[in-house]
């Protein structure tokens, strides 16, 4: 997936639409979307949000309840109307960042006026915040997958957050944080019960515990290092298991 915005401008590859800072790393977290009422302000701030725009597009028609727009058929709202819907859905799902959004719209032919005015608005009334989704999509990846940064800054990428955004998302996780999930990593996948008295067998599994630990976004050094130590100590525990 290409990118059109570099690291340290803190926009979205798509560059479309007004840019919304999130809170500080450690600050009180005040997204409602991810509070326990999310779906109850998803709801009431797309109806209200939907009262005001009926109002300035359907002047000269009669007045119409946002249940009897929502239950018409999409050939028969606006391109609005079917980009709400959209929006929506999608956060009513999982968090998206905006570039998602933008994305999801786009395959729906939705017009870039509309994709911009849209998103705006859910970005005013906090919805959507790239850097709030950034710091939780980290917090979560680091611990389901415990990944390295440069691992999560290629995912962070591959969702839209690049830039500054993306680096105080990363900024969560230090050295240590690291050190402490690759050796968590090695000792769940080593072998157990290999030779590792054998220098052959040794070197093979410490090849194979390194590489995976690359795949997950760590430096050479760190996954041979973090590999000879566990190696090392689950040898001596083997060793002493002998009667």
């Amino acid at each position: 997936m290409s990118l059109r915005s570099g690291r340290g401008d803190g926009r979205n590859r798509s560059g479309a639409g007004r840019r919304r800072k999130g809170s500080r790393l450690g600050g009180p977290a005040v997204s409602p979307k991810y509070s326990a009422s999310r779906g109850q302000r998803l709801e009431s701030s797309g109806a209200s949000e939907f009262s005001v725009h009926s109002r300035s597009h359907d002047v000269g028609q009669s007045p119409e309840t946002a249940e009897e727009k929502v239950s018409r058929p999409a050939e028969e709202k606006t391109e609005y109307e079917q980009a709400k819907d959209i929006v929506l859905r999608q956060l009513t799902m999982a968090a998206r960042s905006r570039a998602e959004l933008e994305d999801k719209l786009r395959s729906k032919q939705i017009g870039e006026e509309t994709i911009t005015e849209i998103l705006d608005k859910y970005e005013d009334w906090g919805l959507v915040n790239d850097q709030e989704f950034a710091e939780m999509f980290v917090r979560s990846r680091a611990t389901s997958r415990k990944l390295a940064r440069p691992a999560l800054r290629r995912e962070l990428a591959d969702k839209g957050i690049t830039g500054d955004i993306a680096e105080e998302a990363l900024a969560q996780r230090t050295d240590e944080d690291e050190r402490e999930d690759a050796r968590a990593l090695v000792r769940k996948k080593i072998k157990r019960g290999a030779d590792l008295n054998d220098r052959t067998v040794r070197e093979k599994e410490l090849r194979r515990l390194a590489s995976m630990l690359a795949r997950r976004g760590y430096s050479p050094g760190v996954a041979f290092d973090v590999a000879k130590q566990e190696l090392h100590i689950v040898g001596e525990e083997e060793f002493d298991d002998l009667p």
